[in-house]
């Protein structure tokens, strides 16, 4: 087991040169300020003592009766909330739905582009995985004594690993879960 490593790669894209600047005029080295903002953020959290996180336990049984809650809105946030909605192809209350059990979990509820990409990125994999066990039967068959070959054994494990993690994203988004 290999020991983790204490260092954090991120990659930013179009964010690196502003970042730099905002270090720059900080007087700070981007790595330095990006520490300080995450120990910022850990204290933060750990200074709301009831600010508890809930975890998506298991799946809510459908016919699970739901209740009721009403909240009022004025008119230009029910707007701002039809807008956004529609914007991620669902209804108001979906959308209310998913805001909250993001907040409540710290877990992310995906809006239905979200989840027809990661679909697709897990159709892909699995398309990968699936030859990449081709190709090492192969090698292996003309070797028959030969062990699977280690790289490819392991690359298919971790691509089998993320596509299990990817689907019960969509499934803990899509699906309603208990929370605990």
């Amino acid at each position: 087991m290999e020991k983790p490593s204490p260092y954090l790669n991120v990659y930013l894209g179009p964010l690196k040169e502003p970042w730099e600047r905002y270090c720059e005029s900080l007087g700070k080295k981007p790595g330095a300020a990006l520490k300080e903002a995450i120990a910022a953020q850990l204290a933060k959290a750990q200074d709301r003592p009831g600010a508890r996180v809930y975890r998506q336990q298991r799946e809510a049984v459908p016919t699970e009766p739901k209740h009721r809650f009403e909240i009022l809105l004025t008119a230009s946030e029910k707007e701002a909330l039809r807008e956004r909605a529609n914007h991620e192809r669902c209804s108001m209350r979906r959308y209310t739905i998913d805001a909250i059990r993001a907040a409540l979990t710290q877990e992310p509820q995906f809006g239905m582009s979200e989840i027809e990409a990661l679909g697709q990125s897990n159709y892909q994999l699995q398309a990968i995985g699936r030859n990449l066990n081709q190709i090492a039967r192969r090698l292996n068959a003309d070797q028959p004594n030969a062990p699977e070959l280690p790289q490819l054994a392991k690359l298919s494990g971790q691509i089998a690993a993320h596509t299990e993690t990817v689907q019960a994203a969509i499934r803990a988004s899509l699906e309603r879960w208990n929370v605990e």
